[in-house]
């Protein structure tokens, strides 16, 4: 889906789910509300071609480079939250050398738990110097404190397949948790369309609203097919609908992960001004 309103180029995005990958072109906004994450980080507004805005101290700077047959590899940031986490990557020629706007990463993986889900999205900068990718990535448990490896195969033309650039190329770096996050328990069981479902933790960061929580109707082994309406209200007064983008497992049984707007294009929030969420009406206030 080309949803591309601003004139800026598409991504080119590849999601993972069970070693399935699915490609598409989508372009990505931020959310339009007192929550919306604010920040001048060069190289989040250069992946999103400005559109989008994430608060100071949400991202942890990483700038770690690997040279391999050639190619510059840097992991460039991260946030990583509960069991959410955005990693930016970008590639480069290390002589200097452009990259055609058609360019694109083969089989771009990141490899840490055979559990884990992720989609990966990538563009050339506008002046062709950078290949630079994001993995949105779904965990069974955090990733904080842990080794987590990129790896690529090749540069090729995204629409011939022709290579560019052999590889492999592979960068390893350490995972750590981003400071503006919080944790807050729960009990509240949901019933709905024959699903009995316990909530136990709620994880609010810049990526969104991670639920986690367990099925009580002996289906333990499945996904939970209903997700409850979220909603988040500020400092300022105001509220917000949010909409599910994804549900994988969790060490608990299920999460469900909350970061998208209506449109369904992804919102980056700051945490620090939400005082409350709703799950189908319940209010839980939100102790900082």
């Amino acid at each position: 889906m080309n949803n591309n309103q601003n004139g800026n180029k598409p991504t080119k995005r590849t999601k993972w789910v069970a070693g399935t990958a699915v490609v598409a072109a989508i372009s990505l906004m931020a959310m339009g509300t007192s929550a919306l994450a604010s920040s001048d980080r060069s190289v989040f507004k250069s992946f999103f071609n400005g559109n989008t805005e994430i608060s100071a101290g949400s991202a942890t700077l990483i700038n770690q480079s690997k040279v391999m047959a050639g190619m510059k590899t840097t992991v460039e940031e991260s946030i990583i939250a509960g069991n959410g986490a955005i990693i930016i990557v970008s590639f480069e020629n290390e002589d200097g050398t452009v990259f055609p706007q058609d360019a694109a990463i083969a089989a771009l993986e990141l490899n840490w738990a055979k559990d884990a889900s992720y989609m990966v999205e990538q563009r050339v900068t506008e002046d062709g110097k950078k290949i630079i990718a994001m993995f949105d990535v779904d965990t069974p448990s955090s990733l904080k404190g842990k080794k987590v490896t990129i790896q690529a195969d090749a540069v090729v033309n995204n629409i011939t397949g022709a290579v560019i650039a052999k590889g492999p190329f592979q960068n390893t770096f350490t995972a750590q948790e981003s400071s503006t996050s919080y944790t807050i328990g729960v009990d509240h069981t949901l019933s709905q369309q024959q699903e009995k479902l316990s909530l136990q933790t709620i994880n609010l960061s810049t990526i969104g609203i991670g639920i986690e929580g367990n099925r009580l109707d002996g289906h333990s082994d499945q996904l939970p097919e209903y997700n409850p309406k979220i909603s988040i209200s500020t400092s300022d007064g105001k509220e917000t609908e949010l909409y599910l983008g994804s549900t994988s497992t969790s060490d608990r049984g299920f999460e469900w992960h909350y970061n998208l707007n209506k449109e369904g294009k992804k919102v980056f929030l700051d945490a620090a001004l939400i005082t409350s969420i709703s799950i189908d009406g319940l209010i839980i206030p939100v102790a900082k």
